[in-house]
Formats: structure tokens, C-alpha cells, sequence
């Protein structure tokens, strides 16, 4: 799953993606990217990794209800399954 979400800051759109990814060993990774529309690198990536699915999807919802506070909206949701 992979969504994506932006918003407007001093006159710049800000993107903020969020995707929830198997691994390997079994476990669930949650990576978010976060930056600028304009640059070609995001400014940021952090990835956690979970012991199961649900403590994955609840924490990726937790962080999209947070971004929806700060003022982000869904530009995109990709279900890859």
C-alpha cells in the first residue's frame, strides 16, 4: 500500500508518502518520504520495521490521521496486492 499526500508551505507543495512493505524475514516495513515537489531528492526517508501487520497498519493510520491534521490531503492511493 502507498499513499501519498501533499500541501502547501510558504508557496512550496510539500509531498509526503507513506508505504507498508513486507520484507523477507516476514516482518512490516513502514517508509515514509517526505520533501519538496521541485527537488528531485526528498529531503528525508525513514523506515520502521514491525513484527506484524497490524501494529504496521495501525501506526501508518496513526501517522496519515497526523499529516491530516497538519493540513496534508491525499493526492494518491496505490494498493499494490
Amino acid at each position: 500500500m502507498k499513499t501519498t499526500m501533499t500541501r502547501i508551505v510558504k508557496g512550496r507543495v510539500r509531498y509526503y508518502t507513506l508505504e507498508l512493505i513486507p520484507n523477507l524475514f516476514g516482518e512490516w516495513m513502514v517508509v515514509r518520504t517526505y520533501g519538496s515537489i521541485k527537488k528531485l531528492k526528498p529531503t528525508g526517508v525513514i523506515s520502521e520495521i514491525y513484527d506484524n501487520a497490524e501494529d504496521a497498519v495501525e501506526s501508518l493510520q496513526s501517522m496519515i490521521t497526523a499529516k491530516h491534521k497538519k493540513g496534508y490531503t491525499n493526492r494518491c492511493v496505490l494498493n499494490n496486492g
